[in-house]
């Protein structure tokens, strides 16, 4: 029976705070749900999209959102890095510009991704996309994620293993990262000293090894000494103005995508400047990693006259340095490129001074390897090789592959179409991972951390199902026998109830810990135990139900426990089920007294493990935290709201 009659209903005032009530209810949900909605919207977010305050994230309706957003995900959040791979004056991810359907050359990207596919390359020509976040922290991309799933297959799913076998001291899974570095600064190597970066590495090649599980090509960008030219040292000195560039230089480039870092030293004084050469040679010699400088075997015996005054002729010096057997200096093979030798040692650091310049104490001779005999590597480089040794000339390749170039030096590198084309195509893939990364990661933080889940189980189970007992047993004893002192009983609970939980905190504290029950579910669920807001509620509930039901049951010889579990609890079903939501809400959401009473982590519940995964997150990870953690709540309201309702109007019609 409703509150209002059906002819109450018919009266234009009664409709009228009908229609009140239901548009203010309607605004209040509305204030609950947008918020939840933005948290949903915002649990995808990175770099790109990170001040968007968006019911619906931009990505998934503007492609050029979209583009910028894949490709802040294929350059693992370096914007430097993807500016000297697509060789672009772009100072982040959120001013590039996709490139024009139009102005893709198809079969130009075509013979690029051939090249690439054919050529095995090792590992650190390329980086691997999708790999590392260094903005979105404690975002698990798509190849981390298959990088952590081939180290937990091999070794079991055993943290400890792995640790042992990879010399590391990891706590969890989730902190296991590697970092995508960048092979054109000369200060970074490959870091072969460690056994996780060599599974790495193997992981890396092994991930574009031609075979039917390889990955497609966009998975990996390699780098371009010439982008880095421009971007790293030119355009820090004379600004994104090309004009700049030509006042100083005597030039008259057109733009930036004119200059170009020769494979060669420029000595042609009629098409190249003094200052232009000084460019060269420094940025070579000085900033460019020395994976990407081959010497010229003709520089052989020059690089002996160096070794000799470099050891002062000592042959057995370096050998003690070398760990190797030489007879004379003349019998030292010169190393024409570094992947031939490993990367640490006298060997690279001789090497690496004969490319920079090195001045001898003693006479004050200055050795350096000749510019004629240094020639830049890369695999835009070898592109241009492998197109110019299939076409031949520039006319022919210009007729097959429908281009303009003058040079072969004119041909660019083809990644960022390629990228572009796979983007395109590959679109709902890619809006799918973005939406869905952020809560892998979050999920698998709480499930393999700890025994968070577990810990939470047991913890809201316990929680509810003592609350269901000794709540319901109080409110029974006052309302059934009425002692004396109900009033006064009924004051202290109301007083109870003017005291927040963390007034209580160190008190309770003190007592658990003299107890020992610190770091136990004990700890967790007898603070809890009786609630004098539940003893009170269900006390006026009890009252409401009839008393002749307890006569009756009295007469036909009931016992008084008989009463209470077949009369008072079976119809106490809409108010106990209100008391069990409560307690699961507190439970679930306690925070504070679970982090203070269990300092233990193996004890942490949900709450604690999420607070402190969102300490150290990115936007988008402590929203998908926060929908992820409301999600239980949210599923207890929705499935129980007729339990509810019933617990609250049962007692108001009665």
């Amino acid at each position: 029976m409703g509150i209002i009659s059906e002819i109450g209903r018919k009266n234009f005032k009664v409709r009228l705070l009908i229609w009140f009530i239901s548009v203010a209810l309607i605004l209040g949900a509305i204030t609950m749900v947008y918020p939840f909605a933005l948290m949903i919207s915002g649990s995808s977010k990175s770099g790109v999209d990170v001040s968007e305050n968006r019911l619906i994230p931009s990505f998934l309706r503007d492609s050029k959102i979209m583009y910028q957003k894949t490709v802040e995900a294929i350059f693992n959040e370096k914007s430097d890095v993807f500016q000297s791979a697509y060789d672009v004056q772009n100072g982040d991810f959120k001013q590039l510009e996709p490139p024009d359907d139009k102005s893709v050359n198809r079969r130009l990207v075509k013979e690029w991704n051939q090249f690439i596919t054919k050529r095995n390359y090792p590992h650190y020509y390329y980086g691997l996309s999708f790999i590392y976040t260094p903005t979105s922290y404690n975002t698990s991309p798509i190849n981390l994620r298959r990088f952590k799933a081939m180290l937990s297959k091999r070794f079991h799913n055993n943290l400890e293993d792995m640790n042992n076998a990879m010399q590391l001291e990891l706590v969890s899974w989730n902190v296991l990262f590697v970092e995508a570095a960048e092979y054109l600064n000369p200060r970074i190597m490959p870091n072969v000293n460690t056994e996780l970066y060599n599974t790495y590495y193997a992981f890396k090649a092994k991930l574009f090894d031609g075979s039917q599980d390889s990955l497609p090509l966009v998975n990996r960008y390699f780098f371009n000494p010439e982008g880095y030219f421009k971007t790293i040292y030119l355009r820090a000195q004379y600004t994104q103005k090309i004009g700049n560039y030509n006042a100083v230089h005597k030039t008259h480039y057109a733009s930036w995508d004119k200059v170009k870092l020769t494979r060669f030293y420029p000595a042609d004084k009629k098409q190249y400047t003094d200052l232009q050469r000084k460019d060269w040679n420094e940025f070579v010699r000085a900033l460019l990693n020395r994976f990407w400088i081959r010497v010229n075997p003709a520089a052989r015996s020059d690089y002996h006259a160096y070794l000799e005054a470099r050891y002062n002729n000592q042959i057995t010096l370096l050998n003690k340095f070398y760990n190797s057997n030489y007879k004379r200096f003349s019998e030292i093979e010169l190393v024409t490129q570094l992947r031939e030798f490993p990367f640490f040692g006298s060997r690279l650091s001789d090497w690496d001074s004969y490319i920079l310049g090195w001045t001898d104490s003693d006479d004050g001779k200055f050795y350096q390897v000749p510019g004629k005999y240094l020639e830049v590597t890369g695999a835009l480089y070898d592109f241009r090789d492998y197109l110019k040794n299939k076409y031949k000339t520039v006319a022919a390749a210009n007729k097959l592959l429908k281009t303009d170039l003058k040079d072969w030096s004119d041909v660019k590198s083809q990644q960022q179409a390629a990228h572009y084309l796979w983007i395109k195509k590959n679109s709902a893939a890619l809006k799918w991972e973005f939406l869905v990364r952020n809560f892998i990661s979050v999920f698998d933080y709480i499930v393999l951390r700890g025994y968070a889940i577990w810990n939470t189980f047991v913890y809201c189970g316990c929680a509810i199902l003592c609350a269901l007992i000794v709540n319901p047993l109080a409110a029974y004893a006052l309302s059934r026998f009425n002692p004396p002192s109900t009033y006064k009983i009924l004051l202290f609970l109301m007083v109870t109830m003017a005291f927040p939980p963390m007034v209580t905190q160190i008190p309770v504290f003190l007592l658990m810990r003299e107890f020992n029950l610190l770091n136990t579910y004990g700890a967790l669920i007898l603070p809890g135990l009786a609630n004098g807001y539940m003893v009170f509620l269900l006390k006026g509930f009890f009252d409401s139900l009839p008393k002749e039901l307890y006569e009756s049951a009295a007469i036909d010889g009931a016992s008084e426990c008989r009463i209470f579990l077949q009369i008072t609890m079976s119809l106490s079903t809409p108010i106990l089920a209100v008391i069990a939501l409560q307690t699961f809400q507190f439970a679930y959401s306690n925070f504070m007294m679970a982090l203070l009473y269990c300092q233990d982590e193996n004890m942490w519940t949900i709450m604690p493990w999420l607070y402190q995964l969102q300490t150290n997150s990115c936007q988008g990870v402590i929203f998908a935290s926060l929908i992820i953690a409301a999600l239980p709540t949210f599923l207890v309201f929705a499935f129980c709201q007729n339990i509810i309702m019933r617990g609250i109007v049962v007692p108001v019609e009665k």
